[in-house]
This record gives structure tokens, sequence and C-alpha cells, in this order.
């Protein structure tokens, strides 16, 4: 329930510098920024890192239909990139929006279509969900306006005649950081509240999130996530050991525990599961290691990936340490996802 009585007065608008307790490269006095962090838990700067987008999963109730509830999952992957799914247990409606190219659409057993009608609605929801989640790093920008509950954490933002009021605050990510779980939002036309239970920060997806499949094949990898997950197209770091053995030294699948096929060097390599129970001849071990990982379901040559892999290793600040490694794909399975993997380390 959205509590407006814990409203104080303290709409932030616009302040000249020359206002006492106004940083000179700011408009918003520094007492209220700082409020804002120590209410939230958040960093007073932002993080150096390409991976700072968001994923949010949880259901959206629209009022204006009989406070009809779906669930919904956001991948927010800029101020102006965004990507919805909206529906039941099945097949989603998906809106995507890309600043630079344009926005679409698509429900179940459809084509994605262009959505031009909405992209400048989505494009203020977008930029409104940017600038919350980050508060207060862009507090400069002058075209937000905001008031903060008694708590000191945000509880309206506004952008134009679009705004969202914000409650329910939780820690949630990967430090804990104050999170609003319940976006009410208020709009010509249009009155739904938005509720997220489960929030990963820290993310990074690449280009290809916010697009249809066949609009852009390459990506230029704005990327990423800081641990790996099941869902394609996200980069990640992880803490694998590797117990393998060569292709000639394999005895054949019954003779041992499981595992799966991989390529490195254009070789073949056996990789076991977990760390094999019993002696075996010529095992090999890579330990106490950190991987870059890719996951995608586009079908990649191996040498496209690995070179796909390393431009994101060079775009987050790491350098590789070993050869790239790539998962092969066996025939029968219905999940066709692709997996490179590259040891590495801070440069």
């Amino acid at each position: 329930m959205l509590l407006r009585s814990l409203i104080c007065c303290l709409t932030i608008g616009a302040c000249s510098d020359s206002t006492p307790g106004i940083d000179e490269n700011k408009s918003v006095p520094l007492s209220v920024s700082q409020q804002i962090i120590e209410a939230r838990g958040i960093r007073a700067t932002e993080a150096v890192s390409p991976a700072k987008h968001f994923r949010m999963t949880g259901e959206i109730v629209f009022h204006k239909f009989d406070d009809a509830t779906q669930s919904a999952e956001l991948w927010l992957g800029g101020a102006q990139r965004m990507r919805f799914a909206i529906g039941g247990n099945g097949p989603k409606n998906i809106i995507l929006l890309d600043g630079n190219n344009g926005c679409w659409n698509k429900t179940p057993s459809t084509e994605f279509s262009d959505y031009p009608a909405f992209k400048q609605s989505l494009a203020t929801e977008t930029e409104l969900r940017w600038y919350i989640m980050r508060m207060p790093w862009d507090n400069h920008d002058q075209r937000f306006s905001f008031e903060l509950n008694t708590d000191g954490l945000p509880s309206k933002v506004m952008l134009g005649d679009t705004s969202v009021l914000l409650s329910e605050y939780k820690p949630l990510g990967k430090k804990d950081t104050l999170y609003p779980t319940v976006w009410r939002w208020e709009s010509p036309g249009d009155e739904r509240t938005e509720i997220y239970e489960v929030l990963q920060d820290g993310a990074l997806f690449l280009d290809s999130a916010f697009v249809p499949p066949k609009f852009n094949p390459l990506d230029s990898l704005q990327l990423a996530q800081s641990s790996a997950e099941s869902l394609a197209d996200r980069v990640g770091l992880v803490t694998e050991d590797f117990y393998y053995v060569a292709e000639d030294d394999f005895l054949g699948e019954s003779h041992m525990p499981k595992g799966w096929w991989w390529t490195s060097d254009r070789k073949r390599y056996f990789v076991f599961d977990q760390k094999p129970e019993f002696q075996i001849a010529n095992l090999m071990a890579v330990t106490g290691k950190t991987w870059m990982r890719w996951a995608t379901y586009n079908d990649v040559l191996d040498s496209i990936g690995s070179n796909q892999l390393l431009n994101i290793v060079e775009q987050t600040g790491y350098k590789k340490t070993g050869l790239v490694w790539s998962k092969e794909i066996k025939n029968r399975s219905r999940k066709r996802l692709k997996v490179f993997l590259v040891p590495v380390e801070e440069k």
C-alpha cells in the first residue's frame, strides 16, 4: 500500500550554482544526495565497470482492466534500453526498446513488429527506471524531480507528465542496496502497479537483448552479468574447476563419470561434471581459476564465438590467462545452448 502520508515536502527542483550547499557541478543539494546514499546503502559514486544493468522479476497489475495481474520480467540496459516480458507460464508478450533504433513488440506465436506509437512513452518510462535504480548518481539531470519519504528514500519521481510512486523498499542485489519493490505508474491513459521481489544488479546484457533477433546479428557489446545463469546472451564471471581427459584417452561414456565434450585449441576433451571419485588415467585439471562465461542460443562457429568472448574480456577490463573452451552441443539436445569459457584475471 502506498502511504502518501510518508511523503515529506522535499520536492527537488533546479537550483542555482550559487546556492549554499550545492556542488558546483550539480543542481541538487549535497545534503539530499547524501541522505539518499545513506538511506539506500548505495555507493557514493558509481563503480567503474561495464556491469551496470538490471534484471527484475515479479508481476504487473493493470488497474484499468479490473486489476488483471500477470507475471513480468524486466531487463534494463541503460537509459534507453529495455526488454519487458509480460504473460503467464507460457509464451510471453515482449516489448523491446533501443533508443538508437526504435521499439518493437510481439505477442505469442508472432514475429516482432514496429511499435512506434508507444516509443515516446516507453522511452520516458525507461529513463525513469534507470534514474531511480541509480539514485542519486544522476541527480544533476534537472529534467527529473522527486520527493523523499521520512526515511530519506525516493517515494515519487517525475519526468514530464509521467510519475511513479515507489514503496516497500527491500535489500536486494549483490550489496543488499535498498530498492523499491512496488512501482505505481501514473501517466495519461495508463495506471498500473509493478511489484518486483527479485532483482539482480551489476548485470550486463548484450546489445542483441534489446532488438529483434534478426535486427543486428553482430553485437557491439555494451554488455554483462556478474554471475553465470542459464539465460542466453548473458555474460558472467564464474569459478569452475575443470577435470578432463583428452579425446585419445577417453574410454567411452559407459566407463566414465557424467560429463560433456568441449573443444579448446582445436582439440577435443571430455570434461567431467565434477571431480571423478575414482582414479582415471591421464586425468588433467584446471582448478582455482576465474572464468569469463558467455552462453548463447545463436548458431555460431567456435572460432567466431571464441573471438566474441575475447572481445568481451577486453571490454570488461580483464585479460585472458589461458585458452578459450567451447562446449559442444549434442545432436539430441533440445536445449541448443552454446557456452564459451576462458580463464581471466583483472588487468
